[in-house]
């Protein structure tokens, strides 16, 4: 059997320990082709904000078919990044990323109000364990 594959995933999460700790998750399953990482929703705006510019940047991993969204981070939160994401409006056709909140968080009021965010596709409290990594991959890859 084939292992499914993600081929482009962003992580946006503030905290560098968190990023790296995912991202070695999600290297050490072979599953992921090109990860991606910004420490705020700002900044993860701007690259869809800036759509083109980034497809230049990125020509294999953009725009990434997976966010890794943190919740709690100090310019733009979780929340705030999933109302502006859904307002975007490009140049350039795309379809809306998968999003999986990827939180510390673990208040049920935060589970229940991303998961009626239709963007939002999982809910995932960390750390990224390899399983989740995997069964990531297997839902949302091709």
């Amino acid at each position: 059997m084939n292992k499914k594959t993600i081929a482009s995933l962003l992580i946006v999460d503030d905290n560098s320990f968190d990023i790296l700790l995912t991202r070695k998750v999600l290297e050490r399953t072979g599953q992921f082709e090109h990860i991606y990482a910004v420490t705020d929703g700002a900044e993860a705006l701007a690259l869809y904000q800036n759509y083109e510019q980034s497809r230049r940047a990125h020509p294999d991993g953009f725009p990434p078919l997976v966010i890794l969204l943190d919740i709690n981070m100090p310019l733009m939160s979780g929340f705030e990044f999933l109302s502006a994401y859904a307002e975007l409006e490009t140049d350039a056709p795309h379809d809306p990323a998968i999003i999986v909140m990827l939180t510390s968080s673990s208040f049920e009021q935060d589970r229940d109000r991303a998961l009626q965010d239709p963007l939002v596709r999982d809910y995932i409290v960390k750390p990224m364990t390899r399983a989740r990594a995997v069964e990531l991959a297997e839902t949302f890859g091709r």
